[in-house]
């Protein structure tokens, strides 16, 4: 059930891709993100819920269920957000907050459902200020946004909350399949970038771009994917209960926004260069998309002291200059990126090897 719900958000991601896309610039990458943003408080929420609530009885099922079809509006709403004519973006926002709340109330725990008590303000505050945003001049729209995300992101601070239980094998699991259902949207780009005006047989050239387009989701891949989850689960088992919930909020809500933020401008530059796999392409989004994701997955790797964060750190730093330099050609784009991936995800893999053959002749 909840990797059939987590299938939404891939559609939300897509979205906000497409918009971040169709509206190069700081304004149209702001319109793009801070709904999104908005969104994955309440869906990471949901992964909350769930690790408190089992999806196995009918009307939580129903429930969910429901919730998908709000999350899905607002997926469909995305694109106009910030006009009058998106108020069902707000609307379906705030049924979500709504059944994320009624389900959450039939937790086994009672600190849980005190705890959900104490947050459901906040994640509705910010939804009405998402709703009158729309209708208000430019800059205090702008200001409205900016005012809700600190709402919701600051609210476990803001509220006292805590209480909250947090079964560590089923979380860091849970987490771990949205990040490959997220990266399957870089996959997508690639068939975008292939099929996009005007449209061709498979030649070497295009040939070449999905060749290196996959490269760089499967760097990625490796990079997150490389034992991190087994060490992460280990700390979680370790902690205390409110230990357990601050881990979750900065490793798992925090540090997961900013990867998959970096997941989505790694997916619009992998379309950019499949498109001009030949010619100039944006000198940003392919390595700012790749040094935020390192950046998120170094944050991550720090909070649950899963791995070494060094490699990722510098790999953040030198990936966007490289990026740059290589914006002459699509093909020179992806290919940095990927030998920068490749670097960071081999040197790890041997010094993680090194260290576990060393274990296991003491």
């Amino acid at each position: 059930m909840e990797l059939f719900f987590d299938l939404v958000f891939v559609f939300v991601v897509t979205q906000v891709t497409h918009a971040v896309e169709a509206h190069p610039g700081w304004e149209g990458l702001l319109k793009g993100l801070l709904p999104m943003i908005v969104v994955w408080w309440m869906f990471s929420a949901f992964g909350w819920l769930t690790n408190a609530v089992r999806p196995d009885v009918v009307p939580v099922r129903l429930l969910l269920t429901l919730a998908m079809m709000a999350f899905f509006i607002m997926g469909l709403s995305v694109p106009y957000a910030f006009e009058p004519e998106g108020w069902a973006f707000p609307i379906a926002y705030l049924a979500v907050v709504v059944i994320h709340c009624v389900v959450y109330l039939t937790a086994s725990a009672p600190s849980a459902r005190r705890a959900i008590l104490r947050n459901a303000p906040f994640n509705a505050a910010a939804g009405v200020l998402v709703l009158i945003a729309p209708h208000l001049p430019e800059t205090w729209s702008w200001v409205c946004w900016a005012a809700a995300v600190p709402t919701l992101y600051l609210s476990p601070f803001l509220g006292r909350i805590h209480g909250f239980i947090i079964e560590p094998h089923h979380f860091v699991e849970r987490h771990a399949l949205l990040l490959i259902v997220v990266l399957g949207e870089s996959v997508v780009a690639i068939g975008i970038g292939a099929g996009s005006p005007p449209s061709r047989a498979v030649d070497l050239p295009l040939a070449l771009g999905v060749i290196l387009g996959i490269a760089v989701t499967a760097g990625l891949w490796w990079v997150y994917f490389d034992g991190d989850e087994v060490r992460a689960e280990a700390e979680f088992e370790r902690a205390t209960p409110h230990q357990r919930q601050m881990l979750a909020y900065y490793a798992f809500t925090g540090a997961h926004l900013v990867m998959i933020i970096g997941v989505i401008l790694v997916a619009v530059g992998i379309t950019d260069a499949i498109h001009h796999i030949h010619g100039h392409v944006s000198p940003w989004w392919l390595g700012c998309g790749a040094a935020i994701f390192l950046a998120g997955h170094a944050i991550y790797r720090a909070m649950l002291k899963s791995g070494r964060i060094t490699d990722r750190v510098v790999g953040a730093v030198c990936v966007v200059p490289i990026g740059i330099g290589a914006s002459f050609a699509g093909w020179a784009a992806m290919t940095a990126v990927v030998v920068v991936l490749a670097a960071i995800a081999t040197i790890d893999h041997r010094l993680v090897s090194r260290r576990r053959a060393q274990r296991q002749d003491q």
